[in-house]
């Protein structure tokens, strides 16, 4: 990420904030600026967000009961998903994960995929980046975790190998491993949207407009009290192949700019350090 002076980046964190209370370029209604979701949260307070980027056609944020989520129109698909996990949450399961019926077009999204658009003739199933498993708290975030705007094309080999171990080792992370709240961030490199390599179809989609990510990322924070703040990140492709990153690592190839609400000196230290000595099993892949 840019290192501006710590004045300069809070001056542009107020003046983002004053965009979203008129909606500017967000789609966010004027009560979700200061409080939102299930949580009651504010913006400033979720520090699983990434900043906005503010650039116009790029990028719509609508916040979910159990999610963030920034929408590129252009690609039809997500840049980030941004959510947190809980023991509490993980230990309340009201909500069973429906059919394939329930992936819908995200009602405050124009030109959000239908259900129609099936991946399976391209290979590419319809991946979450924000887990039903991590929603099965509320009947209401179940539901929406299967919106469009927040499944990607994933193959098989992504969907159902590193990417479903990351997503099991953060639930393991926040029900058996740390008393602490998880912050969990996962989306696209942007930059290998739609340049996938030969023989890995790049669209999918009836009328292949719908980009396909070859590299996807997950970033993962918490506030540890013995460790402090510390965070670890992954880089993924649809080979199946996961790297291990620092975020500072993630946030060059992806452009985005991770966690940046936790304050500039502790967000400098965490998002260069690689933290994996601090989550317990984060090295170790099946595949």
């Amino acid at each position: 990420m840019k290192r501006y002076p710590s004045v300069f980046r809070r001056t542009l964190r107020i003046l983002a904030v004053s965009a979203l209370a008129v909606g500017m370029e967000t789609g966010i209604a004027l009560g979700q600026t200061v409080t939102d979701g299930s949580d009651g949260r504010r913006w400033a307070d979720m520090y699983e967000l990434p900043a906005f980027s503010g650039k116009p056609g790029q990028e719509r944020i609508v916040r979910r009961t159990g999610y963030t989520v920034s929408f590129n129109p252009g690609l039809r698909i997500p840049n980030w998903v941004a959510w947190i996990l809980t023991e509490d949450r993980l230990e309340k399961n009201v909500a069973s994960r429906p059919g394939t019926e329930a992936f819908v077009p995200d009602p405050e999204i124009p030109g959000c995929p239908d259900r129609q658009y099936n991946y399976s003739k391209y290979r590419y199933e319809r991946g979450h980046i924000c887990p039903a498993a991590d929603n099965k708290w509320s009947v209401t975030a179940m539901r929406e975790c299967f919106y469009m705007s927040n499944i990607c094309p994933m193959s098989r080999s992504l969907n159902h190998d590193a990417w479903n171990e990351i997503e099991e080792k953060c639930r393991d992370w926040a029900q058996n491993r740390y008393d602490t709240v998880i912050y969990i961030v996962g989306g696209i490199v942007p930059s290998s949207a739609g340049h996938c390599p030969k023989g890995i179809p790049a669209y999918v989609g009836i009328n292949d407009d719908i980009a396909v990510p070859y590299r996807m990322f997950k970033a993962v924070l918490r506030n540890d009290p013995n460790t402090g703040w510390t965070a670890v990140g992954y880089v993924f492709d649809q080979t199946g192949r996961a790297e291990m990153k620092t975020v500072d690592e993630i946030e060059e190839m992806t452009g985005f700019d991770l966690f940046h609400n936790l304050p500039d000196n502790i967000e400098y230290k965490v998002e260069a350090y690689d933290g994996s000595r601090d989550w317990y099993g984060s090295a170790e892949f099946n595949g």
